[in-house]
């Protein structure tokens, strides 16, 4: 097994993926959203390379993902710009290739462009790449008002001047200087052979590739396959296999590595940090083949006695939604607790275990993925405490491994969809349920509209009738379970759920639940503890909060800081005990 190297420079985290090969490869990401769809992707796309001879960089640019600085507090109008220059640098002094070929994905495939006006760059591909920075931040803030209903945030409610989108942040200077750029105008990048990767039905990309070719430059063009299955949702992502293999044989056809697959080396720095204002950050692999991606946020001026490990929620990596995990680690670091922010087996940097399958979530193997997370904080740092974090199906696993693992003294779960798996459900169906509040939802069901989708055939009366019936059904088994006993799947689950329960409270472990107002999470605890959750009394350890004006995602800032008070609150309660 082959995993990626962390490396930090000039203020930026990035993976190398290494290689024998004299053709590099820099890959420039994409951002918000997109990138949080694209990392597990652009983690798979870099392997690839690097298995047939390309060395292969990948970056995060300032104010995103692992990168030292702070999202909104970023002044330098050349931030991106220069990034991107440092990044070049770096790939060039761990691997001395003899020529360079750029990789960028929406604004990445912006910023890849302008580079390559300034820099000796040997071909691009650009992959739905962004051609007018000030349309695409105008699409940005439309679609972020779009979404609404789901991301609590408009495009105004980060910092002045700046944009945010769905709980991800630009800060002012960034969003001026991504209007600043277009590859329509000026001349087009001086590169040997260029690759667009065009997005179905869309025009920008059709007229992006015919202004580079009336500009005189050598340009290919293949569609993206697989677009929309990629983009449209970062736990259901599926990687565009096709469209992937296709610019693999376009690079290989015209960029020979001149290197032969088996002549990949393999080494890990024995410590990469980021030094912030009352906090460090340690870079690390652990686990079999250190296999496990993580990044570790300590406090500077003391040992911390309390450990505390976030899980992934979905898909998404271990930056969080919004880049919210980041910021989480580094305040809870300067408050004196260290965060292992980790991605756990097939999710963002982390393979999966060989011969696993590709649906991760829910699955009893996560069980190990924690239990990795647990050995390496007791081996490594011997934290007298370990705190458990998730969200969503990480709050599910974070809720199962502190009750198996006695290790973990804590756990802290924030909008769980489950407490208790059923092992008949459909995985990829159940994910695919709304996240929206429950009074959303309910408007949704009720509104005309969806009457009008389901009597135009829009939305299939087969499939909302069996939606109805599964409904039905899980109530009549909820009221008959006291009369039908083990006949009663409900009955069955809930001894599972009140034996957890019981386990943890034999131990003293507190659990805290955490809610957004309205989150249809809590139809789980009403379900499993009855009307006014009654039945949780019989858990002292256990204690249910809410948070107003939140979604599921907690895109809101203010959500974001009374979460992180809660979970302060949380570990200093267990540490005074």
């Amino acid at each position: 097994m082959f995993v990626a190297s962390p490396v930090f420079f000039d203020g930026l985290a990035g993976m190398f993926h290494a290689a024998e090969g004299s053709t590099a490869i820099l890959m420039l990401s994409p951002w918000a959203y997109e990138e949080l769809c694209s990392r597990k992707a652009f983690r798979t796309m870099a392997d690839q390379f690097a298995e047939n001879g390309y060395p292969c960089l990948r970056f995060d640019f300032p104010g995103t993902c692992h990168s030292a600085i702070a999202s909104d507090a970023i002044d330098d109008p050349f931030a991106w710009r220069n990034a991107a220059e440092a990044a070049l640098d770096q790939l060039i002094e761990l691997c001395a290739p003899s020529r360079v070929i750029l990789l960028g994905q929406g604004i990445g495939g912006l910023i890849a462009g302008d580079l390559a006006r300034k820099r000796d760059v040997a071909g691009i591909i650009y992959l739905g790449a962004v051609s007018q920075g000030r349309t695409h931040l105008r699409e940005i803030s439309a679609w972020t008002a779009m979404t609404k209903p789901t991301f609590l945030v408009g495009a105004s409610d980060g910092p002045e001047g700046g944009i945010m989108a769905g709980g991800f942040v630009l800060s002012a200077s960034t969003a001026s200087e991504i209007k600043g750029l277009s590859l329509l105008k000026g001349d087009a990048p001086m590169v040997s052979r260029s690759l667009v990767v065009e997005r179905p039905e869309n025009p920008a990309d059709v007229r992006f590739a015919e202004h580079l070719i009336s500009s005189g430059a050598s340009v290919d063009r293949i569609p993206f396959h697989g677009y929309v299955d990629y983009i449209s949702n970062p736990t259901l992502s599926r990687l565009p296999e096709q469209t992937v293999g296709s610019m693999l044989s376009w690079v290989k056809t015209h960029f020979p590595s001149n290197s032969s697959p088996s002549e990949r080396s393999q080494s890990f720095p024995s410590k990469v940090e980021v030094q912030g204002e009352g906090f460090q950050e340690t870079f690390c692999r652990f686990g079999p083949g250190a296999m496990f991606f993580g990044v570790l946020s300590e406090p500077v001026e003391s040992q911390a006695r309390t450990g505390l490990i976030v899980l992934n929620a979905g898909y998404d990596h271990s930056c969080g939604w919004g880049r919210y995990t980041v910021d989480l680690a580094r305040e809870m670091a300067t408050d004196g607790f260290a965060v292992l922010r980790m991605d756990m087996a097939g999710i963002g940097e982390t393979p999966l275990w060989p011969g696993q399958q590709e649906q991760v979530l829910y699955s009893e193997r996560q069980n190990d993925d924690v239990k990795c997370a647990v050995d390496w904080m007791k081996a490594e740092r011997c934290y007298e405490n370990i705190i458990i974090i998730g969200r969503c199906s990480g709050a599910y696993q974070a809720f199962v491994s502190a009750e198996l693992d006695m290790r973990i003294d804590g756990a802290f779960l924030i909008n769980a969809r489950r407490l208790v798996w059923d092992p008949d459900e459909d995985v990829d169906e159940a994910i695919r349920e709304p996240i929206q509040t429950l009074s959303t939802y309910r408007n949704k069901i009720a509104s005309p509209r969806q009457l009008k989708r389901l009597l135009s055939g829009e939305l299939p009366i087969s499939r909302a009738i069996k939606r109805l019936a599964q409904a039905l059904g899980k109530v009549a088994d909820q009221k008959l379970a006291p009369v039908l006993r083990n006949f009663s799947k409900h009955h069955r689950l809930d001894r599972i759920l009140h034996a957890r329960l019981e386990a943890l409270r034999a131990r003293g472990a507190p659990v805290e639940l955490v809610y957004s107002d309205g989150d249809r999470g809590l139809l789980e605890v009403s379900s499993w503890f009855g009307p006014g959750t009654a039945g949780l009394s019989n858990y002292p350890n256990v204690n249910l909060s809410s948070v107003p004006n939140a979604d599921h995602n907690l895109s809101p800032l203010p959500a974001r800081v009374e979460v992180t008070a809660k979970l302060l609150e949380f570990a200093r309660r267990l540490e005074r005990r």
